[in-house]
């Protein structure tokens, strides 16, 4: 069984949501996440026009002219966010994509929120960052008239090929999206991460090292139950002498021993 190091403390008792979406990716079927992992990064770090392209289609400075009329086959997906530029993909026919897991940090317990996106890519595709600049004749007609092309533009940057398949996109965050990575899978895998060992985070276990007490509590509750033994029910609220050091506090039932809690 995979168990997580618990934070304790006052007005916590959590695992890293990281380490449960590392978990996830860790167990991939493949490495090919990385490479859309790259490209996710890629255009939400950009700060200027990522264009999706076919690897195998010949794309050169002539087809980024800022005065070419939009191609749906050359769009670009930047985005701040990794759902905003998933979101691009999808319309240009790149990938399909749906929430398997949105959850915030209240619902089990992880320190933050999660969000793990199935992704189907449909065709491989790859990006191509192009800066626009103006120069000083193009900045007085667009005084003049309001508007100007760009009058010049090179290809900054190019992504590695994402394949065609299937991935997990996993992110942290209870308002703001984080992306942490993306697992590489051989095949749909609707409900797989709910099953690896470490990921789930729904269940707290506590046991007392003095005289053996065992209590548990479900789904992000602070509400400890006994587990099978003769103790009473106790809430973390109600803890004493919590130790954020040793991730203990005073146990409820004998008094000098101390309890340690396992998330899994």
């Amino acid at each position: 069984m995979t168990i997580l190091d618990v934070s304790v403390s006052r007005y916590s008792l959590t695992v890293d949501a990281c380490e449960t979406i590392q978990v996830m990716i860790d167990n991939a079927d493949n490495l090919w996440g990385r490479r859309l992992r790259d490209a996710l990064t890629f255009a939400t770090v950009a700060g200027s026009p990522a264009y999706a392209v076919s690897p195998y289609v010949r794309a050169g400075l002539p087809d980024f002219r800022p005065d070419l009329p939009e191609r749906p086959d050359m769009p670009d997906v930047e985005d701040r966010s990794v759902a905003g530029v998933l979101d691009k993909l999808q319309a240009a026919g790149y990938v399909t994509t749906r929430t398997m897991l949105r959850e915030t940090s209240s619902q089990s317990y992880l320190s933050d929120g999660r969000t793990v996106t199935a992704v189907q890519v449909l065709r491989p595709f790859a990006l191509v960052g192009v800066e626009y600049q103006w120069s000083r004749e193009a900045d007085s007609r667009a005084i003049r008239y309001g508007h100007a092309y760009a009058d010049r533009w090179e290809i900054t940057d190019r992504s590695y090929i994402v394949p065609a398949g299937w991935y997990l996109v996993g992110e942290i965050g209870d308002y703001t999206a984080e992306l942490v990575g993306v697992a590489g899978m051989d095949g749909d895998t609707d409900g797989w991460v709910f099953e690896l060992e470490g990921f789930d985070a729904s269940q707290c276990a506590a046991g007392c090292q003095s005289c053996g007490a065992r209590w548990m509590a479900y789904g992000g509750s602070w509400h400890f139950d006994a587990d099978d033994c003769d103790a009473d029910a106790w809430d973390f609220d109600d803890a004493d002498d919590i130790d954020d050091t040793s991730n203990t506090v005073a146990c409820p039932a004998c008094g000098i021993g101390r309890v340690g809690f396992d998330i899994y």
